[in-house]
C-alpha cells in the first residue's frame, strides 16, 4: 500500500443509493461509455450517511461519476476504513470481480480476504463491467498519486509512529507550518475519522479554548461537541498570536480535503 501522506475528499448526504450512477453512460449501445477527460483528473472519496444512519462513501471518477458504492458501515470510521482497503486493492484489476445478476452485470472490488468493498452498478453486459475496471483503476491510481504529490501547503497529514504504531495527525497551514496536531489514534481509520471531526468542529468558534502553559506560552485546543479535546496547537508567545491562528485556521479547514 502506498503511504498516505495527505488526505483527500467530501462529506456529502445521500438520500439513497440507488440515485448513484457508476462508471457506465447511457445511450450506448451496451450501456458502457468511456469517461471523457476522467483520465485528465484524479479519483475522489466520498463520504455520506444514508436515511437509515449507516454510513458509505463512493470512489468517483475524475470527472465526479460514481464508480463503485460501499456497503453500509455503523459508523464513519468504519466507511473510512472500508475505502482505505479500496486504495491499497483497488490499483490492482486482479481484485475486481464480474458478478451476474437478474438483470446484468455487477463489477465488484474485493479485499484480501475476498470480501466485497465497493460494487457498481448494473450493467448490460459482462463485456461492459469487465471494461469499466480499467476506469475504476485509473480512478484509485490517480488519485494515490494526487496525494503523493500534496506533501506541501495547506493540508492533513496523517502519520504512524514507528515506535508505537500508534496514528496522529498534524493540520498545515498554507505555508507548510503545523497549526494543530491530534491525540494518538489505534487505527488509520480513527486518525482520519478525527480528522473529518476537526474539519466540522474546527469552523466554530466556540470550539476553540485558549489556554496558557507554565512557562507563559500560550496555546489553544479544539474540542468535540462531547467536550473532548480533539487539536491541540503549536505554542505561542502572546495571546493575540494564538487567536490570529485561530482565525486563519478557521477559514482554512473547509478548503482542505480530508480524504
Amino acid at each position: 500500500m502506498r503511504t498516505l501522506t495527505s488526505l483527500a475528499t467530501a462529506l456529502v448526504v445521500s438520500f439513497s443509493i440507488l440515485s448513484a450512477t457508476g462508471c457506465a453512460t447511457t445511450g450506448t449501445e451496451d450501456g458502457y461509455a468511456e469517461l471523457d477527460g476522467e483520465a485528465a483528473l484524479a479519483g475522489k472519496l466520498a463520504f455520506w450517511q444514508s436515511p437509515n444512519k449507516e454510513w458509505r462513501f463512493h470512489l468517483k471518477s475524475g470527472n465526479g461519476a460514481i464508480l463503485l458504492t460501499s456497503e453500509g458501515y455503523v459508523t464513519r470510521t468504519g466507511a473510512i476504513g472500508g475505502a482505505l482497503s479500496v486504495l491499497e486493492n483497488g490499483v490492482d484489476p486482479a481484485m475486481y470481480r464480474v458478478n451476474q445478476t437478474a438483470t446484468g452485470y455487477t463489477l465488484h472490488l474485493v479485499a484480501g480476504n475476498g470480501e466485497s468493498i465497493g460494487f457498481s452498478e448494473v450493467y448490460a453486459t459482462k463485456s461492459s463491467a469487465t471494461r469499466a475496471i480499467s476506469s475504476c483503476v485509473r480512478a484509485v491510481t490517480s488519485y494515490l498519486d494526487k496525494r503523493e504529490a500534496s506533501s506541501t501547503g495547506a493540508r492533513v497529514e496523517v502519520l504512524r509512529g514507528e515506535a508505537s504504531g500508534l496514528y496522529r495527525f498534524n493540520v498545515h497551514a498554507k505555508n507548510g507550518e503545523i497549526v494543530l496536531s491530534s491525540e494518538q489514534y489505534t487505527t488509520e481509520a480513527a486518525a482520519f475519522n478525527g480528522a473529518f471531526a476537526v474539519q466540522a468542529e474546527g469552523q466554530l468558534m466556540s470550539s476553540y479554548e485558549i489556554k496558557q502553559n507554565t512557562a507563559g506560552g500560550w496555546y489553544f485546543v479544539l474540542q468535540a461537541r462531547n467536550g473532548e479535546v480533539i487539536g491541540v496547537s503549536e505554542q505561542y508567545t502572546t495571546r493575540e498570536a494564538a487567536v490570529s491562528t485561530i482565525g486563519s485556521l478557521i477559514k482554512l479547514l473547509p478548503t482542505i480535503t480530508v480524504l
